[in-house]
C-alpha cells in the first residue's frame, strides 16, 4: 500500500495517537476509500480507517476518539473529513459483511490481520461471487435512486458541495464499487481497484466503453474532467440500470 505525501501523516498520527490511547486492547488498524488506493484528492477525499479491539469502547473510549478526530482534522486539512470507525473481534466474528469489506475493499496498516484469522475459523463468510452482488442489490439500487434524486445516498458519506469532486465520488461508488459487483456476479472479479474494476468492464462491456473513459478521467482530475454531478449521473444510468438487472436475473455474459 502507497500512501500519497499528503495524507502519510495524518494516517501514522491516526496510528500512533490509537497505539498510545488503547494500549493492547488495540488489535488491527485497516484504511479502506481512496487513500487507501493511493488516488485521494487534498482537500476534496476522506480518510476511512478500521480501528480493531479487543474488547468494547467505554464511553470515555468513544468521547476520545471524536475529540481525536477533531483535532486531527484541524491538523491536517488535506482531508475533507475524517472517518474512524470501532469494532471488536467479537464484533468482526458476529458480521461477516464487515469481514468481507476488511479483507476486499481495505488494507491491513497497523496490528495483526484479524479479518484473514477469523476467516479460517468455521464461521459463515461471504464470497465475491453472484450471491453477495445479490445480496446488496436493494440497497444499491436505492441509493442509485436517491442519487438521481438530489439525495444524500446512504452508501456515499457526506456529498462535496464542490460538483466536480461530487462527480467523483459518484463515479467511485456508482461505477467503479457498484462495476466489481456486477464482475463478481460474472465470476471476474480481481480488486476493488479502480485499474482492476475498469479494465474488466472495457473488457466485458464494451457497449459503455465510453462511460469508463468519461468515469476514468473524472477519478485522475474531476476539476480537469469538467462534468459535473448531475450530468455524470444521467450519462452513467443506462449502464447502472443494465447491471443493475444482470445482477437480478443472473445473466452470464459469454
Amino acid at each position: 500500500m502507497i500512501i500519497q505525501e499528503e495524507f502519510r501523516a495524518l494516517v501514522e498520527e491516526t496510528v500512533s495517537m490509537c497505539r498510545e490511547y488503547f494500549g493492547r486492547k488495540l488489535i488491527a488498524v485497516y484504511l479502506h476509500g481512496s487513500i487507501n488506493y493511493g488516488d485521494a484528492i487534498p482537500g476534496g477525499s476522506d480518510m476511512d480507517c478500521c480501528v480493531v479491539l479487543g474488547e468494547i469502547p467505554c464511553p470515555e473510549d468513544k468521547e476520545w476518539l471524536c475529540k481525536s478526530i477533531d483535532k486531527l482534522q484541524k491538523r491536517f486539512p488535506a482531508a475533507e473529513g475524517i472517518h474512524i470507525t470501532t469494532y471488536t473481534v467479537d464484533n468482526l466474528r458476529a458480521d461477516k459483511w464487515t469481514r468481507f469489506m476488511l479483507k476486499y475493499n481495505a488494507s491491513l496498516y497497523a496490528g495483526i490481520d484479524i479479518v484473514e484469522m477469523l476467516d479460517s475459523e468455521s464461521i459463515d463468510k461471504f464470497y465475491p461471487d453472484l450471491q453477495i452482488a445479490r445480496a446488496r442489490l436493494g440497497f444499491a439500487r436505492k441509493c442509485f435512486e436517491d442519487a438521481l434524486n438530489g439525495k444524500q445516498p446512504a452508501c456515499t458519506g457526506e456529498i462535496p458541495q464542490n460538483t466536480y469532486y461530487a462527480a467523483r465520488k459518484f463515479a467511485r461508488y456508482f461505477v467503479v464499487i457498484e462495476g466489481a459487483y456486477w464482475l463478481m456476479s460474472q465470476n471476474k472479479f480481481k480488486s476493488f481497484a479502480k485499474e482492476d474494476v475498469l479494465s474488466g468492464l472495457k473488457e466485458n462491456c464494451r457497449q459503455f466503453e465510453d462511460i469508463f473513459e468519461l468515469t476514468d478521467s473524472i477519478l485522475r482530475d474531476p476539476v480537469d474532467a469538467g462534468i459535473g454531478h448531475v450530468t455524470y449521473l444521467k450519462r452513467i444510468e443506462p449502464f447502472v440500470e443494465w447491471i443493475f438487472e444482470s445482477i437480478s436475473t443472473g445473466d452470464a455474459i459469454a
